[in-house]
């Protein structure tokens, strides 16, 4: 997550600030839908009962909300982005660093805060959510080592982004020390965008393999994949620029194709191997991953706020999970008598805030810093 959301791996005057800009509105867009996730009841009952079960949990006809529609548009691509985002700022990084600078700097920066960070302090949020499952009889005499480990694994949150890529960093090392003469890059570096666009072929494949069927977010050959096309297609400046002339054919592609996937999938859990590992879900995924290269290229400027974003988004990224299911359980008692926008509302206003506020506390702190944060 480093590449991603710090901003250390390329000296100032390298840096393509339409990249910093695009990370830190990505993330954003990340904290909206999760704001929506909680309440998620399309396919499954809401986690906090606020919404009333939809009708397709029962097998009738979906209702179409705006929170659906929010959901459905973004989940198919907006991590496929930022896996795609990696692979790019990895080939800066490593044009200035040694591959065992680069590799240490992922120990500390990906894989401390998704490891140490959840054992010490991100299961609090798995307690809570397993304390709402774990009632009765039988959940008592789980002895409470047992109840803290399970808390642990649902305390990942957003974190499971930095373990899927820290091995991803791990299978690219492997390439590198093979293909010591850089051949796969010098290829890359000649691709186009039909070359692009026919790897979407290669995305459907690899998204059928390697993946946790418990825990459908981790998706190791689909996500590895598509970093490692971050690394040796979408660096290359040739496809950038193509990009940036055709991206809005690409964005409107993919817009067409998320139609018709919003039309067949439409009632099931949007994170369902049947929806997500769907040629048309890829499609409309990766043809929409190419347009927002495309068109983000233009967000080429740097000012007080997105500065300030860049330098945050991180702490933002960390924390937004935890602060959420504090938030709507203490949200619960009174939720019945607020209107859904108005909780939307709340939890994306305090979200933010609280974990920026977190994130400056939290950051100056020894130990915890590097714990939390990896700094």
């Amino acid at each position: 997550m480093e590449q991603i959301i710090n901003k250390d791996s390329v000296q100032l005057s390298d840096r393509k600030k339409w990249i910093d800009n695009l990370r830190w509105i990505t993330i954003l867009t990340v904290v909206v839908f999760h704001v929506f996730y909680y309440y998620n009841n399309i396919g499954q009952d809401a986690m906090f009962s606020r919404l009333p079960v939809n009708p397709a949990v029962e097998g009738g006809k979906a209702t179409i909300t705006f929170a659906g529609i929010i959901q459905y548009f973004v989940y198919q691509w907006f991590m496929l982005l930022l896996f795609v985002v990696s692979g790019m700022c990895a080939k800066y990084t490593l044009q200035k660093k040694t591959l065992r600078q680069f590799m240490k700097a992922r120990v500390r920066k990906i894989l401390v805060p998704s490891t140490l960070g959840i054992f010490t302090i991100q299961w609090i949020g798995g307690w809570i959510i397993t304390s709402r499952f774990l009632v009765g009889p039988e959940a008592e005499k789980i002895p409470g080592f047992i109840k803290y480990f399970i808390s642990v694994a649902s305390g990942t949150g957003a974190l499971w982004f930095c373990h899927v890529l820290f091995v991803a960093c791990l299978v690219l090392a492997l390439i590198k020390l093979i293909d010591k003469k850089c051949r796969l890059e010098a290829l890359g570096e000649k691709s186009n965008i039909f070359v692009a666009a026919a790897l979407v072929i290669i995305m459907i494949g690899v998204a059928q393999i390697l993946n946790i069927k418990m825990i459908p977010t981790y998706r190791f050959g689909y996500d590895t994949m598509a970093f490692l096309f971050g690394y040796y297609v979408f660096s290359s400046e040739k496809l950038l620029a193509q990009l940036k002339k055709y991206g809005w054919i690409c964005l409107i592609i993919g817009l067409g194709f998320w139609v018709w996937h919003f039309v067949k999938f439409y009632g099931q859990l949007y994170s369902d191997a049947v929806v997500q590992n769907s040629w048309i879900s890829i499609v409309h995924a990766w043809f929409t991953v190419m347009g927002i290269l495309g068109v983000a290229q233009n967000l080429e400027f740097e000012n007080k706020f997105s500065a300030y974003m860049n330098k945050t988004n991180w702490g933002i990224y960390v924390n937004h999970i935890l602060i959420m299911i504090i938030l709507n359980t203490l949200l619960e008692p009174i939720a019945p008598g607020l209107p859904i926008a108005v909780i939307y509302l709340i939890e994306l206003v305090v979200t933010l805030s609280v974990s920026i506020g977190l994130w400056e506390l939290l950051k100056r702190i020894p130990v915890i810093k590097y714990v939390l944060y990896g700094l």
